[in-house]
Order: C-alpha cells, then sequence, then structure tokens
C-alpha cells in the first residue's frame, strides 16, 4: 500500500469517530472455511497466461520421501471433467532445486475452449482443474475478476472465496483472473497485523520478515495453503503481476522502503530472490531468453474484441520514490511549492515503466486499434488517475492536533501541507508525473485515447477519467478493493465516508471512490460497453460474511476516448460528485 501507515494513522486520529464505518450486508450468508487440500498436491492447482493454444499449468508435490532427488510429474489436459477424451498430456521432472514446483505450458490446445486438467503422481492424483485458451476471432464479450492485495494476517481471503461461488453457479462464466499485485506480503509476524487475526493466530510463516530465497518459498507456500485461494485457481486461469509486496513495501529497481541494507543485506539479492520464488509458485510464463526476471510484461488478445497489456512498474525501471515529509521545510518556504513541483516532483529522469515498455505499450494498442479492437487494457499496479491531497485545515481543530502531537511531532505540518494539494500516494503515478506524461504522449503519437486502466494497490475502489498535463481525456481508471488488506475504514472508522467524499471533491478527474470496503472489480467488456461491478465483502475477519454490490458503471466510447456513465448505488452526495453525469 503506497500510503504510509504513519499518514494513514494521523488521518484516522484527525478524523475518525472510533468506530468503524459500516457496509451494507448482502441477503446470502457465506463461509470461506472450505477444506484445504491435503497430501501429495497440499498447496493446489492453477492455471495462467493463456493464449490461443496453450496454458500454464501449476502445481506444487509434497514428496513422500523428501530426500529423493527429483520426482517425475504426469500431467493431462481433457475436454472432459472424467478425462475420457484427453488432449494433451506428458510428464514434468521436478526436485527441490525449483522448490518441487511444476509449471508445464501444456499446447496444442483449441482458441476459445474451456479445458479440465490434472496432476498425477502414481496413485495420487491432485484436485482437477479447469482452464480456459483465447479466442481467436467472433468475440462477443470478456468477464474478468480483477483482484490484489491479499494480505494473510489482516483476514481471511472471503474475495476469493466468492468468486470461486460466483464462477461455479454463474451462467456467464469469468474468462480470467487478473490478480493486479501484493499476491503475497514480506512483512513479519508483528508488523501490520490486524488485532482479531493475531487472537485468531493467523500469522505469517516465517514469523521473521521474508529476506531470503527459501524465506520467500515458505511464504509462498503459506498463501498457497489457503483453501478459498486453492478453490479460485482452479477455476479458471489467473494473469498475474506482482507490485511491491511480492519483494518489499515501495519497492523500485535499486532499493525498497521496508528493505535496509545494514541489516537485511544486498537488495538486487532479495530481489533476485523474491522474484525466483515468485516464478517458481505463480502460473506465469517465464521471460524471453535473454532477458531478466524483471521483464514480466505481457499481451493477451480476446479474439477481436479486447487486447490487454500486462506491465511492471516496480523492478524493472522504477526510479527512488519521493518522500513527501522529507520536503517540509522547502515546502513551507516562499515558491517552495514551485520548486518541489518542477525540479523535484517532475524530474523526467525518475521513471515508471522505462522506455523499452512504455513503447511496447504503445505499439501493442496501435496495432490493436489498427486490427479493429475496441478495448485497450493496461493491468496495472498502482493508481494512475490524479489525485490530490485535500486540505484538512478546515476539518480539524487544534484540540485533534494537540492529541496525537506527542506521538507524531510532524502532525501540524502534515496538516498545514495538506493545503498544497501533493500526492495523496506519491508511491502511484502521481508520485512520477513525467513518466506518466510520458507514457501518455507515446499513445497519443500511437492515436490512442481511450485506453481502460485496471489497478489495485490502493485497498479502495475507484473510478477515475484519465487525462494528461493538457486536460485532454486519455481514458478511464477501474481500482479494485482489496482481498483482506486493512481500508482506509480501518483507520478512519466513522470518518472515512466524508473522507472519501471531500478527495473526490477536491479531483475533479475522480468520478467515484470508496475506501470503506475489501472486495473485488467485476468487469464484462462487450461490443456495446464495459459493465464494471465493485463487488465488496461485509468482512474479512470472520469466515461467515455476505457479499455485496458496492455500486456499477458503464463505461462507454464516446469522442475517441471513454466515458464512465450510468452511476448505480451512489448515495446523494456522492451523485452530486459524479461529474458529467447525464451528458
Amino acid at each position: 500500500m503506497s500510503f504510509n501507515i504513519t499518514r494513514r494513522h494521523a488521518l484516522g486520529a484527525l478524523l475518525a469517530s472510533g468506530t468503524a464505518a459500516c457496509t451494507p450486508k448482502g441477503p446470502e450468508i457465506l463461509n470461506s472455511a472450505r477444506t484445504p487440500v491435503t497430501g501429495t498436491f497440499a498447496h493446489g492447482i492453477a492455471s495462467g497466461d493463456p493464449e490461443q493454444t496453450r496454458v500454464i499449468l501449476w502445481t506444487r508435490i509434497t514428496p513422500e520421501d523428501p530426500r529423493v532427488a527429483s520426482v517425475e510429474v504426469n500431467w493431462e489436459v481433457s475436454k472432459q471433467d472424467d478425462f475420457s477424451d484427453i488432449v494433451a498430456k506428458g510428464t514434468f521432472p521436478t526436485s527441490a532445486v525449483r522448490n518441487w514446483t511444476v509449471k508445464v505450458d501444456a499446447s496444442g490446445l483449441r482458441p476459445g475452449t474451456w479445458y479440465f486438467y490434472r496432476f498425477k503422481i502414481g496413485d495420487a492424483a491432485s484436485p482437477v482443474g479447469r482452464t480456459r485458451t483465447l479466442p481467436e476471432d467472433n468475440t462477443k464479450s470478456v468477464r474478468f475478476a480483477v483482484v490484489s492485495c491479499a494480505n494473510w494476517q489482516q483476514g481471511y481471503f472471503n474475495v476469493y472465496d466468492h468468486i470461486a461461488r460466483e464462477q461455479a453457479q454463474t451462467k456467464q462464466p469469468f474468462d480470467a483472473l487478473l490478480h493486479l499485485g501484493d499476491y503475497i506480503y514480506e512483512y513479519s509476524a508483528d508488523k501490520v497485523a490486524s488485532t482479531e487475526m493475531a487472537a485468531k493466530g493467523r500469522l505469517h510463516e516465517p514469523r521473521h520478515e521474508i529476506v531470503s530465497l527459501e524465506d520467500y518459498r515458505i511464504r509462498h507456500a503459506q498463501y498457497r495453503s489457503d483453501p478459498a485461494l486453492q478453490a479460485l485457481t482452479a477455476q479458471m486461469p489467473m494473469i498475474a503481476i506482482w507490485d511491491d509486496h511480492e519483494s518489499s513495501n515501495d519497492s523500485w529497481k535499486d532499493g525498497a522502503e521496508n528493505h535496509t541494507t545494514e541489516t537485511e543485506g544486498d537488495w538486487q539479492a532479495r530481489k533476485e530472490a523474491a522474484m525466483r520464488a515468485y516464478y517458481e509458485w505463480m502460473p506465469v510464463r517465464d521471460p524471453k531468453p535473454g532477458r531478466g526476471r524483471e521483464f514480466l510484461f505481457r499481451k493477451f488478445e480476446w479474439g477481436d474484441l479486447a487486447t490487454l497489456c500486462a506491465v511492471e512498474t516496480r523492478l524493472l525501471a522504477r526510479g527512488a520514490p519521493i518522500i513527501i515529509e522529507e520536503y517540509y521545510d522547502l515546502l513551507k518556504q516562499d515558491g517552495g511549492l514551485e520548486i518541489f513541483n518542477q525540479d523535484i516532483l517532475s524530474d523526467p529522469s525518475r521513471d515508471m515503466l522505462g522506455s523499452l515498455q512504455t513503447n511496447w505499450i504503445a505499439e501493442q494498442f496501435k496495432q490493436s486499434k489498427n486490427d479493429g479492437k475496441l478495448w485497450r487494457v493496461l493491468a496495472n499496479q498502482v493508481v494512475m488517475g490524479r489525485l490530490q491531497t485535500p486540505d484538512l485545515t478546515p476539518h480539524v481543530d487544534e484540540d485533534a492536533i494537540s492529541a496525537i502531537e506527542a506521538e507524531w511531532a510532524g502532525i501540524r505540518d502534515f496538516v498545514n501541507l495538506s493545503a498544497f494539494g501533493l500526492p495523496v500516494y506519491p508511491d502511484s503515478w502521481d508520485g512520477y508525473p513525467a513518466a506518466r506524461q510520458q507514457l501518455y504522449t507515446a499513445l497519443d503519437k500511437a492515436g490512442i485515447n481511450d485506453m481502460l486502466v485496471l489497478t489495485g494497490d490502493a485497498h479502495e475502489f475507484w473510478v477515475n477519467d484519465l487525462t494528461d498535463d493538457n486536460g485532454a481525456k486519455m481514458g478511464a481508471e477501474v481500482g479494485t478493493s482489496s482481498v483482506s488488506s486493512e481500508t482506509l475504514a480501518a483507520f478512519l472508522g466513522d470518518g472515512a465516508p466524508d473522507y472519501a467524499l471531500l478527495v473526490t471533491q477536491t479531483n475533479p478527474d475522480v468520478r467515484y471512490y470508496n475506501p470503506l470496503t475489501s472486495g473485488y472489480v467485476d468487469l464484462t467488456l462487450s461490443r456495446q460497453k464495459a459493465k464494471v461491478r465493485l463487488v465488496g465483502v461485509n468482512t474479512v475477519t470472520e469466515t461467515t460474511y455476505s457479499a455485496f454490490e458496492a455500486a456499477n458503471f458503464s463505461i462507454v466510447q464516446r469522442g475517441g476516448s471513454l466515458k464512465v456513465t450510468d452511476p448505480n448505488g451512489l448515495n446523494l452526495k456522492q451523485r452530486a460528485l459524479f461529474h458529467g453525469i447525464g451528458d
């Protein structure tokens, strides 16, 4: 999460009344306490990175004899769930060298087809999974479940459970799960664990912060032991990108906020360990030969309907993030804000994607448009829309500031500087405005002004317009809330709805903002429009939960770009702030 913990606690102390914000309950009571897989395939199965004729199949075995050198694992793909019609099969050797993981690139499949798959070792068989290849042409619609930010020790994975239930019951299944990062968290058991979950013993293993290859492997194994995650990944292919916590909080190419060389060693060694474990444990295709593991970005095509580019914004090219608190003295000086914005924040050397990836995105989307595809989607980690911090000075009093000044001497400066319109999330694209404009310029030169950006990281629902430095429309953004990581409501309590309205009012590009609940985005692209459903869960601290639709919207192609319209589920104040409604 980009918004550092100190600032979140400060907002909570200033604006909260002490009780959590309420969220509506759905009509159906559900339970995510599924039975986990045990035995040889105790970490379940998954598929991912589908193409028209191939898909990655993944599992991990627990050998009966850990001293054995290697094991041959059989895999099968069939059109029937009883495997009476096997269309592809083979064997895959695994060993301790790759942490006993199995990753098969199953080929020779038919486009746009659902398949069943399984793994076998002797008499031991994995659960049966279901996956789908990408269609080749004549695609009427595609449906995605979009998720991000699953912190084991901040809550149960009820969101995963609900998507799995929806997939099993719906007449129009999800075509893919889009995981936008923070699939695991690197924190120790005593850091950023919710009180409720700590009392229930849902704490990270290993208990210390993960740094070594073995640490990252153990943490991935823990997350893969969750039965809700296992149930979900067995039902549809996953397209995953990492964010920061797969390595370390607020990571960039040469370091991270949560990494100290003196006590945790060389950053490059830690980064390599994190990436190696990720490629072992995730159903993602390895980079092309000759490229490093940082080159995670890749493209997916849904027939004549949509192109999706999944990008990497952390470890390949990102420059060091800006810590706004370090510039308090400068910002308070006459002309300090202009110096900060022009010389520091907008420094063109502070990159996000790198020129190779920026040009690649523009080329892929240009080809998509030339081919007549209707949708160009960017699977992205951090918020791209323009978000300025709202001015808090009219909304807090001296008593509130004094109450927490003893614990944080900088609180008065924090409140005063909120009036300067600084980025809400300096670790997001707002912290790299020159890099964002470089992307927009490359897209505009390619004739692309209708990009639909999907975003994670913030633990909040967002629906934003995207505009360049000159105010020209570049598309729209939909941000998903978290699977289980704490939302802003955990810090602001009853102050969260008012803060959400204040953020929306301050930022003209924000159409809808909801930091109240964990959840996911249910996105359907059709030839007429994109339908966006923001689905929340009422709790992540109990396995018994209910799900509800927080809001829904349509996105249509209009005037060479995208327009958000048809808002549903908004209260009167939210509707009043929904810019452009009715036009």
